[in-house]
């Protein structure tokens, strides 16, 4: 890539008593642009891989070799780093990826409540989901989300979700979820989408995926306590009751929290074992 970019010059009448070189970008200004149009260029390239992997493994002929029927064991997801640098945040769909120390914290704790049979559901969290299915896949795990991007991730897990249409899923997920995972989208009341509005539909949804004796975990902004405690009200839904659990995002700075559905809820917090050196310096910091 050329290490500069041609600014056209700006239109000028005959009469302008304007002359010589075009305007040209102030060179800290030109190096971040050239970072940012090289770092789109390598995220464009790293999806289109993904892209060429589902494909195959779609058609049964997966790149690996391995195969991907009910049977096989699914290779470990990619990693958290890695997934924030290759799907970028679309914020019109209210995205807003957690931090990488704080999703493999909060997978661990998902994976402690989990055998290798437990059917786990992930709606409009695909931070969560990642980093639970790097660390250790599980062959019921789901990731329901509107944005079709992450169908390349793992076309098997992947399950489209739109809130306008709640209830349109496959069957088995009809009654067959252990546990379900929620980070409802648009927080702002003037929203088309707002809290009220998105979590009345996914009330709907889980109503009609989760078992009666499923468990939920629901991560939301503070703001909509009311909303939650008005809408998740009845078992398997509620009553919710807030954990410990301190839910952070890279570049979202509203007041998070977790709240989750059954007795005793209140004490779950973070898994701390199995730190990597890293995720320990960052929190430190």
């Amino acid at each position: 890539m050329s290490s500069a970019i041609d600014v056209p010059a700006s239109p000028q009448s005959g009469s302008s008593s304007l002359s010589g070189s075009p305007p040209t970008l102030d060179p800290s200004t030109l190096a971040l642009l050239n970072s940012f149009i090289a770092s789109k260029t390598d995220e464009e390239r790293r999806f289109n891989e993904l892209a060429e992997e589902a494909a195959a493994r779609v058609a049964g002929l997966s790149l690996e070799g391995d195969g991907e029927d009910e049977g096989a064991n699914d290779k470990p997801m990619m990693s958290v780093d890695e997934y924030r640098s290759v799907f970028s945040e679309d914020w019109q769909l209210s995205q807003f990826w957690y931090t990488t120390p704080f999703a493999m914290r909060f997978a661990r704790t998902l994976h402690s409540m989990c055998t290798p049979t437990t059917s786990i559901a992930f709606l409009c969290c695909p931070t969560a989901f990642v980093a639970f299915q790097h660390i250790e896949p599980l062959k019921n795990a789901r990731l329901l989300e509107v944005d079709g991007r992450f169908s390349v991730l793992t076309p098997r897990h992947y399950v489209p979700y739109d809130m306008e249409d709640p209830t349109a899923l496959p069957a088995y997920l009809t009654e067959g979820v252990d546990i379900a995972v929620v980070d409802p989208p648009f927080l702002n009341e003037g929203m088309l989408c707002s809290p009220q509005y998105t979590n009345v539909n996914v009330v709907k949804t889980l109503r009609q995926i989760m078992r009666p004796s499923a468990k939920l975990i629901v991560l939301t902004s503070t703001s909509v306590s009311e909303i939650l405690e008005r809408l998740y009200d009845s078992p398997p839904l509620g009553p919710l009751r807030r954990t410990r659990i301190e839910v952070l995002h890279g570049q979202l700075r509203n007041d998070f929290a977790c709240w989750a559905s059954w007795e005793g809820s209140e004490e779950l917090d973070l898994v701390e074992d199995g730190e990597s050196k890293e995720e320990k310096e960052e929190k430190e910091v």
